[in-house]
């Protein structure tokens, strides 16, 4: 299906099945992010990992209610050992921002839209390279 047809389940509930429990492992933290491994006994060179970082609001007199939005980011980071012998790394990123008086179910909306982008075969040609 094309992402110009896709659709978006409102309300969907979401919840994972099969697959294993694989912790992530803090590396160090600083006053806005977190650097985190994935602890599934990767050599290495093939540790998968994760930066997540939090930009807290700041006043500022322009925007719509005195504040910036605040900013929260994930981005894993997959090395790939290619056919060759040569590695590289695949990345996923995932962000959001918002206003700081959304609400708890607000904000559950917006998690629900990356949810479902990530594992609908709707959005399967946007990953493949099309915005049709």
């Amino acid at each position: 299906m094309s992402l110009s047809s896709a659709s978006v389940p409102i309300g969907a509930t979401y919840s994972p099945t099969g697959g294993s429990a694989t912790s992530l492992v803090s590396m160090g933290t600083t006053l806005d992010q977190n650097k985190l491994y994935v602890d599934d006994a990767s050599s290495l060179i093939l540790r998968k990992t994760c930066l997540a970082t939090v930009k807290a609001p700041t006043p500022l007199a322009s925007a719509p209610n005195g504040y910036t939005q605040q900013r929260s980011k994930l981005v894993f980071h997959v090395p790939l050992l290619l056919d060759n012998g040569e590695y590289t790394v695949n990345t996923v990123e995932i962000s959001m921002s918002y206003d700081p008086e959304t609400d708890s179910s607000e904000l559950a909306y917006l998690r629900e839209l990356i949810a479902h982008v990530g594992v609908d075969a709707d959005f399967n040609g946007l990953f493949l390279g099309s915005i049709e």
